[in-house]
């Protein structure tokens, strides 16, 4: 039986497609769009680097516990403003996480396009991803958010 599901969540900024992007792949500054919602204990200063890998232990609600949360850089190119991570822990068989920031006029739109498996936990967990990623987007101020999810 397949699982995965996909979550499609864009943003609108009024902020120039660099700036955004430098925010997305800006390690304090996903930490701090989850305050309140989610920790991160483990993780560097500086920014997501390609070819790296980040342990971590996340916590969302204060009592979903993920102490061995693994998130390894695969691509990252800010010519194209474009990051593609593949994460797993605990839950999470698969969350494959693709960013892209393009610019428009006036500012960017920031997509999200995360695949995630989680067993028969799936439905739960990309649930939790949407709210998750709506709450980081309103905390960095989007102007709009839409959020889809369809069968990978």
């Amino acid at each position: 039986m397949k699982t995965a599901r996909v979550l499609t969540v864009s943003a609108i900024y009024p902020r120039d497609a660099d700036t955004i992007f430098a925010e997305a792949i800006d390690i304090g500054a996903m930490i701090r769009a989850t305050e309140g919602l989610a920790t991160y204990q483990g993780l560097p200063d500086g920014s997501f680097e390609e070819g790296e890998s980040y342990q971590t232990y996340v916590t969302v609600w204060g009592w979903m516990h993920n102490p061995k949360y693994r998130i390894h850089v695969e691509h990252l190119d800010p010519a194209k403003r474009i990051m593609q991570s593949r994460e797993q822990g605990r839950a999470i068989r698969q969350w494959d996480h693709m960013l892209h920031v393009e610019p428009t006029e006036g500012g960017a739109i920031w997509t999200d396009k995360i695949t995630v498996d989680s067993g028969l936990l799936t439905g739960y967990m990309i649930r939790v991803g949407r709210y998750m990623y709506q709450y980081r987007h309103r905390m960095r101020n989007a102007l709009g958010i839409t959020a889809t999810i369809t069968r990978a």
